[in-house]
């Protein structure tokens, strides 16, 4: 028999491997960030004393709790990401993507993707990946552009892109809600879209506000004039 279509993207063990890594190390960052709290206080007040004299500053500890609690919530919605990636990657297989043309607003990638019940009808998609920004976002995302990508699950919804083979993980949504409420399939949306979508925990409205998406949709007319 010939090789067969992996039922899910988890069929491919060196995704399973990636995304539990990804997991392992998101836990193990929030738990550096909550630790540090009570660590930093005990050494800051202990070489105050010996080095200063007197009470460790009120601002001294402010500073270092701002930069914790920020920490604690970047490596948390990781966490949260990727819980939602796995129910993509549990339910929907990798997908092939050629390589795209053109570029995304400098704030917000953005993506093309077919739509499983119209192969040439093309959804616009947001990518992002919690935890990781700058100059090695912007690289791994022109790589995924210029080379070409595979994408798992439905991008009406949610899906998940390989942006460096499954070692580079994003989470992309789409731009605009297709239904007002949660619970009702679209008319657009297939009766077996709409079960798979249900079975990876993505049938549910967009992320973004209304105000959000106006301003993703003026940029995504000015990409598609340039």
């Amino acid at each position: 028999m010939g090789d067969e279509t992996p039922r899910s993207a988890f069929d491919d063990p060196g995704t399973l491997r990636a995304w539990r890594r990804a997991r392992r190390h998101a836990i193990a960052t929030t738990t550096f960030w909550v630790l540090s709290l009570p660590a930093f206080f005990v050494a800051a007040t202990l070489f105050w004393e010996s080095q200063v004299g007197g009470s460790l500053p009120v601002y001294v500890i402010g500073a270092w709790v701002l930069v914790a609690v920020i920490g604690i919530a970047v490596s948390d919605s990781r966490r949260v990401q990727l819980k939602t990636m796995r129910g993509i990657l549990a339910t929907y297989p990798w997908q092939d993507h050629p390589a795209l043309n053109g570029s995304g607003a400098p704030d917000v990638t953005y993506l093309k993707l077919p739509s499983p019940d119209d192969r040439d009808k093309g959804v616009s998609v947001a990518v992002r990946r919690c935890g990781l920004s700058g100059r090695r976002w912007r690289s791994a995302v022109a790589h995924a552009r210029a080379q070409g990508f595979r994408y798992a699950g439905d991008p009406r919804f949610a899906a998940v892109i390989a942006l460096r083979g499954v070692e580079e993980l994003g989470a992309a949504r789409p731009t605009h809600a297709l239904a007002p409420s949660r619970g009702a399939r679209p008319d657009q949306v297939s009766e077996s879209a709409w079960r798979h979508a249900r079975a990876a925990g993505i049938s549910g409205g967009s992320p973004f506000t209304e105000e959000q998406q106006q301003e993703l949709r003026a940029v995504e007319k000015r990409d598609s004039r340039a």
